[in-house]
């Protein structure tokens, strides 16, 4: 069985030494438990853990914690499907016709040119 470690397991593992989510932190480091990671989780691991030690959460050094990661990436089998991140839009929405307006204010047509950026397939 593979699994995903959520950010919170993450963080409460990383908090007290006492808990389930430290023994499954512990499990994916050495790799007695098959931990798969995408890097938008990865990504995602960084940004909050490193929120709460700014923060004052987490008595973990920025130093230390980044060898933990090291570790658990390293231990990590890492999965990547590859996502859209720009929606790719039909011609009938390009361009618009007339930009909408909020009370009396019309609000530029920002998709004017996305054709270019992002074209259909």
């Amino acid at each position: 069985m593979k699994v995903v470690l959520d950010t919170n397991i993450i963080i409460s593992g990383l908090y007290s030494k006492r808990g389930a989510s430290y023994q499954l932190l512990r499990a994916a480091i050495s790799g007695e438990l098959t931990f798969v990671i995408s890097p938008l989780v990865a990504f995602e691991y960084e940004g909050k853990v490193y929120q709460k030690i700014e923060q004052g959460f987490l008595k973990v050094s920025i130093e230390d914690y980044g060898l933990i990661l090291d570790a658990l990436f390293a231990a990590a089998e890492i999965v990547w499907k590859p996502v859209q991140i720009r929606p790719i839009l039909s011609e009938s929405f390009l361009p618009l016709s007339q930009p909408p307006v909020v009370g009396n204010t019309a609000i530029p047509p920002i998709l004017d040119g996305i054709e270019r950026d992002c074209p259909t397939p």
